[in-house]
C-alpha cells in the first residue's frame, strides 16, 4: 500500500516534469555562488567544534592523570599551571571563540564585531572555570571537598 502510493507520487512528478523546467533548474544551479571552504562559516564552525572535542577530551585525560596520581601515589594535583594544561585549556576556548565567530557570521553579524564579542566571552568563561577548577584540586588535596550545593 505505501510502495504503491510512493510509486504514484514519483510518477505523477515525473510525468508532470518538462524538459523546459528542467533546463531552467540547471541554469540556476550553475549561477549559484559557490563559497570558498576557507570563506564558509560551516567549515570554521566544523573545525572550531573538533578543537573544542579533542582539547577538552586532553583537558579531561590530565585531569583525570592528576586525580589517579592524588589518590594512588598522593601526588599533589597542583600546581596546575604546566604547559599541557595551559595548552590543552587555551586551545579549548580558542576553538570556542571559532564557534562563536561562525556562529554569528552565519546570522550576518560582521567578522570583527562577532570575534571581539566571542574573544571577551570566551575570556570571561576561561578564567572563571580555571579558577573554579584550580579551587577544586585545592580542595581535593586538603580533603575538604564541598558539596555542589555549598558552592551556590
Amino acid at each position: 500500500m505505501v510502495n504503491s502510493n510512493i510509486q504514484n507520487i514519483i510518477t505523477i512528478i515525473a510525468v508532470n516534469l518538462d524538459d523546459a523546467y528542467v533546463r531552467e533548474i540547471d541554469e540556476f544551479i550553475t549561477e549559484y555562488q559557490q563559497i570558498k571552504p576557507i570563506e564558509d562559516p560551516i567549515f570554521w564552525l566544523s573545525c572550531g567544534a573538533f578543537i573544542c572535542l579533542m582539547s577538552g577530551l586532553i583537558f579531561a585525560y590530565i585531569m583525570k592523570s592528576k586525580l589517579n596520581g592524588w589518590t594512588t601515589k598522593k601526588i599533589s594535583p597542583l600546581p596546575l599551571e604546566n604547559p599541557r594544561t595551559i595548552s590543552s585549556w587555551f586551545s579549548f576556548f580558542t576553538g570556542l571563540t571559532i564557534i562563536f565567530v561562525s556562529a554569528l557570521n552565519i546570522i550576518n553579524f560582521s567578522i570583527i564585531k562577532s570575534l571581539v564579542f566571542s574573544s571577551i566571552i570566551s575570556m570571561l568563561f576561561g578564567i572563571s572555570m580555571w579558577k573554579a577548577i584550580k579551587d577544586l584540586l585545592t580542595q581535593v588535596e586538603a580533603g575538604t571537598v564541598k558539596e555542589i550545593d555549598e558552592f551556590f
